[in-house]
């Protein structure tokens, strides 16, 4: 029985595209923050989705259109249907609420869906890394090193 690849093999993997899970996920990581979750004010932390949602209707546009690059990184991955429609309904779900005045705002400084949507590609992601380490035995996963 294979023994289960650690983290730091995991984000070494290399995919299809030529670069790792790590760099994957960083990217996808870096986004989210700072959407969600990079400003902090008395133990409150909030992005940029809660500041520009101050500004009727461009604001939740652009915050749901620049969340779309989650949905775009799971499709470029060719993740499971299940992590596109997760992430599509945490797009709605915080582009619809976070569109009613005041209420809306605040809703998004704790819904933070970005944030949700980069656990969703990292566990996909984690899970078919581990997956290809059980078929393959670990001592052949391919890394960058």
């Amino acid at each position: 029985m294979a023994r289960k690849p650690t983290e730091e093999e995991i984000r070494a993997m290399v995919l299809p595209n030529g670069r790792t899970i790590g760099q994957e996920l960083a990217a996808l990581d870096a986004i989210s923050r700072l959407l969600d979750s990079r400003f902090g004010m008395l133990g409150v932390n909030f992005g940029l989705d809660s500041v520009l949602g101050l500004v009727p209707i461009a604001g939740d546009v652009a915050t749901g259109a620049a969340g779309l690059h989650a949905l775009v990184t799971a499709w470029r991955l060719k993740l499971p249907a299940s992590a596109s429609i997760a992430i599509i309904w945490n797009l709605v779900f915080d582009t619809a609420v976070g569109s009613v005045p005041v209420a809306g705002d605040v809703f998004d400084i704790f819904f933070q869906s970005n944030r949700k949507n980069f656990r969703i590609v990292q566990k996909h992601l984690v899970r078919r890394a581990e997956a290809h380490a059980a078929s393959t035995g670990a001592a052949n996963i391919r890394t960058r090193n």
